[in-house]
């Protein structure tokens, strides 16, 4: 993995416009793709959604929807272009960092169970197995199990003798 140290990455709220450049990364990342409907509800619903960038162009994005004091990553996606340069990393301590500030005291996902790439990101970032959820993901003709995942945002004194 390259470095992101110089790189200018930003980050800005996920809009209608920027909807085609999303289809066309999650097109390429999923076997059963989100449709336009699914991303349009997640806008609307005003789930956090975040657009990265690189010198001013798209390169990723991520959506979760925040409950009390729970997030849950929905989706996430890196352009084919911009992978295997760390932006996948980066926009996940994004989402970490915004879980934490708006009070989140854990954050949960769900990954398919063939990604070991995901997988192994999500581990090296503090993520622990929850559980499997069986045939969560649509394949053609059949269904793939997902891990769930969590981590644990906000610390007590218990979590560090367990």
């Amino acid at each position: 993995m390259l470095s992101t140290d110089f790189l200018k990455i930003s980050y800005r709220y996920l809009t209608k416009e920027d909807l085609s450049f999303i289809l066309e990364i999650e097109e390429s990342s999923n076997p059963h793709p989100w449709s336009k409907r699914n991303f349009l509800d997640c806008l609307e619903r005003g789930h956090y959604s975040l657009l990265q960038l690189v010198d001013g162009n798209p390169t990723g994005f991520a959506i979760q929807s925040v409950s009390l004091d729970e997030a849950h990553l929905l989706n996430i996606g890196i352009h084919l272009d911009y992978r295997r340069r760390g932006l996948g990393e980066d926009l996940l301590e994004q989402i970490l960092y915004s879980s934490k500030t708006m009070g989140c005291s854990r954050i949960l996902l769900e990954a398919r169970i063939s990604n070991e790439v995901a997988i192994s990101l999500y581990r090296h970032k503090g993520f622990k197995k929850l559980a499997i959820r069986k045939g969560y993901y649509k394949l053609d003709k059949e269904r793939e199990d997902a891990i769930i995942m969590f981590k644990n945002l906000k610390y007590t004194w218990k979590d560090y003798f367990s």
